[in-house]
């Protein structure tokens, strides 16, 4: 460094270069931990999953990379099933995401307000807001193409069109869901040593549908579904498996796969309408694991349609390993039994008040 200086004709004093050389060092530790950050990342990845361009959506890649590799309960897969078959290995199959649009009256205007709603908050921030709401919707849009033009207005209503499409695309409600049955739900909570005597007094309630009261089988599934669920946890699963479908070899080639799902167990008793029709698909087709295509992050092989009462076409069945299963094990010192999300409403809420402006309720008013 010194000669670096004085090479160029500068004279450094000690001070200065102490100043440099701390200045430099930190630097260079961000720099190695940026460098070390991005190879343990490639490692990760490459090593649980293969290739990153499996993945369906790779803007959350670095995301999905902390669910590889974070706590969480493993399997005992050296037990075998009751029947004495193998407890390994356990049949999959993916359907289509339900989405269910709002059908209020409300959604016929909302593209409109939300046009409006947009270039009101525009003209505000330049302009101030004072009196921005009794302004005629078409003076405000003139003013702005008069000071940003005709092309950045248009940009500022597609913006505002891209957050209505948000509303009436439907809402994911089966995101990143997963379904399996009684008996891959007692599997499960024996590999990981679960199944205790209450779970199991639990379970045989479940199983005997008219012998016991539906108060009886509610506070029975509540049990349950807590030892194979905690509130905030989810399940992974990511490996490699042989590309076969419905137990025929497609290539030679091995598929890797990683899902990320919360888990729900389905017992007869509480199977009925939409969600008996999925259901008797899984036990008809023999699934353990009804999976969302939302949980498949990586290795989707051919999905059903669902279109939120029946699914159409037969089912891709292919089979995974019960020992690259695992619960993911909550790290949060806060954790709570019950997630408070009115909390995150009120805040949404909030910041989008403006101080300056009249609301009322939905009838206008």
């Amino acid at each position: 460094m010194y000669k670096d200086l004085t090479e160029k004709g500068i004279m450094p004093n000690t001070q200065n270069l102490q100043r440099t050389a701390h200045s430099m060092a930190i630097i260079a530790i961000l720099q190695d931990a940026t460098n070390r950050a991005i190879i343990s990342s490639e490692e990760s990845l490459r090593l649980y999953i293969g290739n990153p361009g499996f993945f369906k959506n790779v803007e959350d890649i670095q995301k999905r990379i902390g669910g590889l590799v974070s706590t969480g309960d493993d399997n005992v897969t050296s037990l075998p099933n009751y029947d004495g078959s193998d407890g390994e290995l356990y049949r999959c199959a993916e359907i289509a995401d339900y989405e269910v649009a709002s059908n209020a009256d409300i959604m016929s205007e909302l593209q409109e307000k939300m046009r409006d709603g947009e270039l009101r908050e525009i003209y505000g921030n330049r302009y101030g807001f004072s009196g921005v709401d009794d302004l005629d919707i078409g003076a405000v849009r003139a003013r702005l193409v008069d000071d940003f033009g005709e092309d950045a207005v248009k940009k500022i209503e597609t913006r505002a069109n891209n957050f209505y499409e948000a509303y009436t695309g439907g809402i994911n409600v089966a995101d990143g869901a997963s379904y399996i049955t009684a008996d891959m739900c007692k599997r499960m909570l024996r590999a990981r040593g679960a199944l205790t005597n209450d779970v199991a007094k639990a379970i045989n309630i479940l199983e005997s549908s008219n012998k016991y009261s539906w108060m009886d089988q509610k506070d029975a599934y509540k049990l349950i579904y807590d030892k194979v669920n905690l509130v905030t946890t989810k399940y992974t699963a990511y490996g490699f498996r042989d590309h076969t479908t419905n137990g025929k070899k497609v290539s030679n080639l091995s598929v890797p796969y990683y899902n990320k799902f919360a888990l729900f167990p389905i017992f007869d008793c509480i199977a009925t309408g939409k969600l008996k029709n999925v259901y008797d698909k899984m036990k008809e087709s023999n699934v353990d694991n009804l999976l969302m295509t939302s949980a498949v992050k990586v290795g989707l092989q051919g999905h059903s349609e669902f279109d939120g009462e029946t699914i159409s076409k037969p089912l891709n069945v292919y089979t995974q390993r019960l020992s690259a299963l695992r619960r993911q094990l909550n790290t949060d010192p806060e954790e709570g039994d019950v997630v408070a999300a009115g909390t995150q409403m009120i805040k949404v809420c909030l910041s989008s008040l403006r101080l300056d402006r009249t609301y009322g309720d939905m009838t206008g008013e």
